[in-house]
Parts: C-alpha cells; sequence; structure tokens
C-alpha cells in the first residue's frame, strides 16, 4: 500500500543579511539589504513601510545564532526546508556564509537544496546608475565547471540535501544565460555519478522567460516562482500574451542592453505599480503545468519592493495574513490532483525583506504569516479573503 506523500513546503531563503568586502566597497561600510530595508519610506497613506522584523532584529547572517534560529522558527511552523540562494561567477563566490555554515555544522536539521541565481550584479535598483558591480559568465569550459562542481558535491552529497528519487535537488535561476548548459550539465551528471549520487535533479525557476525551450530540455521540473509567474502568464486575465513575449525576449538581450533598458525606465517612470493580491492568487490556485516538465506550484506571502525601488515600487496593497491563509489553504487542496513526485510548494519566501516578501515575523502581523502556514499544513479551517 503506497504511503501518502507529506506536503513539503520548501521556502527561499535570501542570504545577503550580512557583510560581505564587496558590498562595503560597492555601497558603503557595513552594507546589508537591511540599510534599505530601514531607509524605506511610506509612498501613500497607509502604506506598510518601513517594514520592521519583530522585536527590531536585524539579525547577522554570518551568526551561527541566527540559522539556529530562524530553522527552528521554520520547523516549529511546518516549513519543511530552505532554498538558499546561491551566488557563483565563475570561480568567484558571493554571500555563501550562510551555506556554509549549514554545510559546517551538522547540528542544524533542516533540509535544503541550492538555487544558482546566475545574474550580473549592477546598481539596477537604486536609481543612480547601471554600473556593474560584478558580471556573471558562463565560459564553456570543463576547468571552469569542475571548480563549480567542486563546490556544489559538498551540498549534494550532505544528509540534509533535499532529493526526488534520490537525487539532490539543484534550481538554476535563469539557465538560457549559460553557453553550452547541456554540456555543462553531463558533465555534471557524469561527475555525480562518480561521486556515488543517483544523479541530479534538476529545476527551473524562471520559467516564463524562454521563448524558445531547447534550454528547458535539460531539466526535470520547473516551479512557479510567483508571484511573478502569474503575472506574466499568458492565462492571466491581466497579462496578455504579449506582455510575457516581450518580457521573454527582453531577457535573451545583451546584458548591456537590458542595463539601458532600465537605466531608462529608472529615471523617467516614477509611480508605483499595483497589482492585485487575490487576483494573482486566484491564478496561483489553477492548475497550469508546463507540457514537458514537472510543475511544482509556487506562493507567496506579499511583495512591495519599496525599499529598493522607492516611487517605482512594485506592491500588492492588499497582501495581508488572512488573505494569505485563504489562499494558501486553496493551493494545498490543490496537491493531491498534481502527480508530483514529491508534494513540493515553492514559497517566496522565507526573508526577502527588501521586497516584502517574507514568513520572519515582523512587527505589523508579528507571526501571523507563519502560524497561517502551519494552520494549513495541518489542514486547519481557513480564514475567509473574497475574490474582488
Amino acid at each position: 500500500m503506497e504511503v501518502e506523500k507529506k506536503i513539503k513546503l520548501i521556502a527561499m531563503y535570501f542570504t545577503q543579511l550580512h557583510t560581505i568586502p564587496e558590498n562595503d566597497e560597492w555601497w558603503g561600510e557595513g552594507f546589508t539589504d537591511w540599510v534599505n530595508v530601514r531607509n524605506a519610506s511610506p509612498q501613500y497613506r497607509g502604506h506598510n513601510q518601513p517594514r520592521t522584523p519583530l522585536n527590531s532584529n536585524y539579525y547577522d547572517q554570518s551568526q551561527l545564532e541566527t540559522l539556529r534560529w530562524q530553522i527552528n522558527l521554520a520547523k516549529k511552523n511546518g516549513v519543511y526546508g530552505f532554498c538558499h540562494y546561491h551566488y557563483w561567477f565563475d570561480g568567484k563566490q558571493l554571500l555563501e556564509t550562510p551555506t556554509n555554515l549549514m554545510l559546517q555544522e551538522k547540528e542544524l536539521d533542516m533540509p535544503f537544496c541550492l538555487c544558482w541565481a546566475n545574474e550580473t550584479w549592477s546598481r539596477c535598483w537604486d536609481g543612480r546608475n547601471h554600473q556593474t558591480l560584478i558580471k556573471q559568465t558562463h565560459p564553456p569550459d570543463k576547468r571552469r565547471w569542475k571548480l563549480h562542481f567542486d563546490y556544489l558535491i559538498k551540498a549534494w552529497s550532505d544528509d540534509r540535501a533535499i532529493k526526488v528519487d534520490g537525487k539532490p535537488v539543484f534550481v538554476i535561476y535563469r539557465p538560457q544565460y549559460i553557453s553550452n548548459i547541456g554540456g555543462m550539465l553531463e558533465y555534471w551528471r557524469e561527475l555525480a555519478h562518480a561521486a556515488g549520487l543517483k544523479g541530479l535533479y534538476l529545476i527551473v525557476q524562471k520559467n516564463w522567460e524562454f521563448p524558445q525551450r531547447d534550454y528547458l530540455k535539460e531539466f526535470d521540473a520547473i516551479f512557479q516562482f510567483q508571484p511573478f509567474e502569474a503575472m506574466y502568464s499568458p492565462f492571466f486575465e491581466k497579462s496578455p500574451i504579449k506582455h510575457r513575449l516581450l518580457y521573454s525576449l527582453f531577457h535573451q538581450l545583451p546584458d548591456s542592453i537590458q542595463s539601458l533598458v532600465r537605466s531608462f525606465r529608472a529615471q523617467f517612470s516614477q509611480r508605483l505599480e499595483y497589482w492585485n493580491y487575490v487576483a494573482v492568487w486566484n491564478h496561483i490556485v489553477q492548475i497550469h503545468n508546463d507540457p514537458d516538465l514537472t510543475t511544482y506550484p509556487g506562493a507567496f506571502t506579499d511583495w512591495d519592493n519599496t525599499a529598493r525601488y522607492g516611487s517605482r515600487a512594485r506592491l500588492f496593497k492588499d497582501a495581508n495574513p488572512a488573505c494569505f491563509e485563504y489562499w494558501f489553504n486553496k493551493l494545498v487542496e490543490t496537491m493531491d490532483g498534481r502527480n508530483l513526485p514529491e508534494k513540493f510548494i515553492f514559497l517566496n519566501a522565507w526573508n526577502e525583506w527588501a521586497e516584502g516578501a517574507y514568513l520572519e515575523p515582523d512587527e505589523k502581523h508579528e507571526y501571523d504569516y507563519l502560524l497561517a502556514i502551519q494552520r494549513q499544513l495541518t489542514r486547519k479551517k481557513s480564514s475567509v479573503c473574497e475574490y474582488r
């Protein structure tokens, strides 16, 4: 008799809340994303900015006690695991301290996987200029691939690694940027088998950006990164297919052209972009599977990136824990009908404070989002949030 699979909520885990020399040089000594979070200004009456952690807990992720607190809090409220953002720039790694602490300290009892956020870093959000800070390159060179593999295998071979069919999960943010991605992933699979692994389970994060699908044949699955998969979906009532295609084509352009476009928007667009929380969630709970790949659903608590973009922010005015709980419950109810090898839901996010996407407690809502997760993963009665 087959045992019913448990729903496993994987929260995206932001590793940028500790200082590094590079950020000191680029943004000023002592910079972390907390600086932006603290300095955010409300853009209208009643705007929930700045976001303040409960008890002003502006923690430091380079400290082991911070990770212990986060893991205990997450597990207590039903979060299965963390997906750490992984910043690798052809041999140079940034913001790796929280992940390295996980790898070193085996008593940190939390399943985890990595998501390679393979993007160039620039001043694309501060409104001053679009200077490249560190460029993301992907030379098709086995020596470079092996260097990256030698780090990744530490996470993939860890007993706490999140797996599907015995294969460690690895997420790639934008695989269309990677030269000869097929060769790289085939090489990594060979090395993984040689290291005693059953293989790799590869997931695409930003799946809606692919006007061509040849990249996707190298992958096992996608996850629906929310709220953006919904916002740019051709099925979403306020996002026509031409919008999705333009967005996809934009991300095929060279970094220099993308930077110019963003610079133009930063200089001439000074308005907030509002999205309807209920409408987006109503799309999320519909089952829109990729035609070729296993499709894991996503969820999000809130999104408000005022801390980074000020008057150019994108936000949901009507987000709140009760509404989140109502729709998250509806998403949970769809899981039995999704035919997944593991009942993963990828949540954006555990601690993306500068973009208003977090489960961690804050001064306004305290533990309400976490308690909503806890109740709905144990199938308690949901709250009410009407579609409007």
